[in-house]
């Protein structure tokens, strides 16, 4: 069983990864509410996310109600600069069962519950949960994918079995977030800080300041 979690605190990251998320609180352009009883701006988190335009440079923040969003979610390359924000992680889910060689094609790229590809994200208190079982066939089923720059992520949960999250590129931050899986729960190439103490490759990971 392979573990392949890449901690890259060097000092050059630390100082050219900006986290936005005081700039986000302080300079927010819009709120658009999400609830799924349809008393919000939108019932689905991607029609939300759909509505932000593309090319976007002043902060949006989508605001997610409770409850378990049972959809797969992309941020496209071109929509930035959103805070993405639910009511925690015990209250706010969104989970999808996509994995690599089901019947619709997926690949280890493209079957996550949540997909971020554009710069500078904020997410905050929501939980990604990848709900295929690979207890009975291991596959790999991803519950986030994080490709785009300077993204960081706040007291959230990624729940999944082998390759949970995908740290696939750019620079990244995650703290007060809970990791679960059990095969390459972590993998890729981002330049990530992490604020984590590990047990074994068995285990969750836990990042400091989380429940």
């Amino acid at each position: 069983m392979k573990c392949l979690l890449f901690f890259f605190l060097m000092t050059v990251l630390s100082t050219s990864l900006h986290v936005p998320v005081a700039t986000a609180a302080a300079s927010i352009a819009k709120t658009i509410v999400v609830n799924r009883s349809g008393t919000g701006d939108f019932r689905s988190v991607q029609e939300a996310i759909n509505s932000v335009p593309d090319y976007n440079n002043q902060w949006i923040k989508i605001h997610l109600a409770s409850g378990v969003y049972r959809e797969k979610v992309v941020i496209g390359a071109y929509k930035s600069y959103i805070l993405l924000e639910g009511e925690g992680a015990q209250k706010t889910s969104i989970e999808w069962g996509d994995y690599a060689s089901d019947s619709r094609g997926h690949d280890t790229a493209s079957c996550g519950t949540f997909t971020s590809y554009a710069s500078n994200i904020v997410v905050a208190g929501i939980t990604f949960k990848n709900t295929y079982d690979g207890y009975s066939h291991t596959k790999q089923a991803v519950a986030a994918l994080i490709a785009g720059d300077k993204s960081s992520l706040y007291s959230c949960g990624f729940v999944g079995y082998q390759d949970t999250l995908a740290d696939l590129f750019g620079r990244h931050y995650f703290k007060g977030c809970y990791i679960q899986g059990v095969t390459d729960f972590i993998f890729g190439l981002g330049q990530s800080i992490y604020e984590v103490s590990t047990r074994t490759c068995r285990d969750s990971i836990r990042v400091h300041g989380s429940p």
